[in-house]
């Protein structure tokens, strides 16, 4: 009877172990998003590859230039010379963006807005007053977009949560890519883009 029990108890500790470990990633987006909530941003770091996160988009802006200026490529050596220079300075540029978008307070919005770019003015303005009624300043209410949230799970080891506005297609949407760190632990090591 005993050893009956001791396998039941050792069969539900494995179901267990194995549940945590295959809903981890989740586990992480949700500890993740209630630090960004929080604004802590020590217990949002720790989940964060910042240099990976930097090198991620940095990749893709390159290619995005690279693009552009393959679609308009010069036929003259002075335009082309010209086109090349151009190409240099929107990649520094760009560089230097990224480095300054990267930082905890951005990442911290992109995973409860879903989206990279900064909140608008008036949004600020409103934060400033103590969220004061915006019928009384003569601004029209503005509708907050909850972007709709989806997972896919493209390997053991790499989930990815994407977020879209509603209006928009699905090429529109933004991914936050998290890779498994150890046993049970992920980190947000990408931020994929929309099509630019």
């Amino acid at each position: 009877m005993a050893s009956k029990a001791l396998k039941a108890s050792v069969l539900a500790a494995a179901v267990a172990l194995g549940a945590y470990w295959y809903w981890s990633p989740f586990l992480a987006i949700h500890q993740l998003r209630n630090a960004a909530k929080a604004g802590d941003s020590d217990a949002f770091n720790e989940r964060v590859d910042y240099p990976r996160l930097r090198e991620s988009l940095k990749g893709q802006l390159s290619a995005a230039i690279g693009d552009r200026m393959a679609d308009g490529e010069p036929t003259n050596g002075a335009a082309r010379a010209g086109a090349v220079l151009g190409s240099l300075f929107a990649t520094a540029l760009s560089d230097r963006m990224v480095d300054a978008f990267v930082r905890p307070e951005v990442v911290m919005r992109v995973m409860q807005e879903g989206k990279l770019l900064p909140k608008s003015e008036q949004g600020r303005d409103r934060r400033d007053r103590g969220n004061a009624p915006e019928e009384a300043s003569g601004v029209e209410p503005s509708r907050s977009r909850t972007p709709i949230w989806s997972t896919e799970r493209t390997s053991v080891d790499k989930l990815i949560l994407y977020a879209r506005d509603a209006s928009q297609p699905e090429e529109k949407r933004t991914g936050l890519v998290f890779e498994r760190r150890g046993f049970a632990s992920w980190q947000l090591t990408e931020i994929r883009l929309p099509a630019l």
